[in-house]
């Protein structure tokens, strides 16, 4: 007998049941190893919104609503946005951070609104934060930004890359990376 059936396999005992005994107990910590992996996945994703979401609220000084969307949901019923769908599989959530402007039912102030324009005036900066939670957030492929009619977005292409959204007039359909412009 090897050492490791002297140590596991007792008098009268078959070691192949012992074998079969330690494989379950890998296999088992392996599935517990995956699903604590995808909760800290979550949890990764959750915090990545949660600072992005903190940092624009610190910026403006008022809440900013998200939205978080699989394609199929935010094409809805239009049929302008029937085509609009993620070129990924496991990809295809759209997360849209609302600023509040001073249109909105419950008006912020000049300066929140200012802050809130400078925002969007910002490509760097909204590349940041899109750039932040797609790479945390594995189901996520596009962020987008609203400012009362006025939407920007960041968008993985085909090649994987982080792209700007391009900004396209209400005619016609609206494809992935494309974003209604007013």
């Amino acid at each position: 007998m090897n050492s490791i059936q002297k140590y596991y396999a007792k008098p009268g005992m078959n070691p192949v049941i012992t074998t079969k005994g330690i494989l379950f107990s890998v296999i088992l910590v392996a599935s517990q190893l995956v699903v604590m992996k995808e909760g800290k996945a979550q949890d990764r994703c959750q915090a990545a919104i949660e600072g992005v979401t903190s940092d624009i609220q610190g910026r403006i000084g008022a809440v900013t609503t998200v939205g978080r969307f699989s394609t199929a949901e935010f094409r809805g019923s239009s049929e302008r946005m029937e085509t609009y769908q993620s070129p990924f599989n496991n990809a295809d959530e759209i997360i849209i951070f609302f600023l509040k402007t001073e249109m909105d039912m419950q008006p912020v102030s000049r300066k929140q609104d200012r802050a809130g324009y400078n925002i969007m005036n910002s490509p760097k900066l909204t590349r940041t934060y899109a750039q932040k939670i797609i790479s945390d957030c594995e189901p996520v492929a596009s962020v987008k930004f609203s400012y009362w009619e006025w939407t920007q977005g960041w968008s993985l292409n085909k090649d994987n890359e982080l792209v700007e959204d391009k900004c396209k007039n209400s005619d016609g359909n609206l494809y992935w990376g494309q974003n209604l412009c007013v």
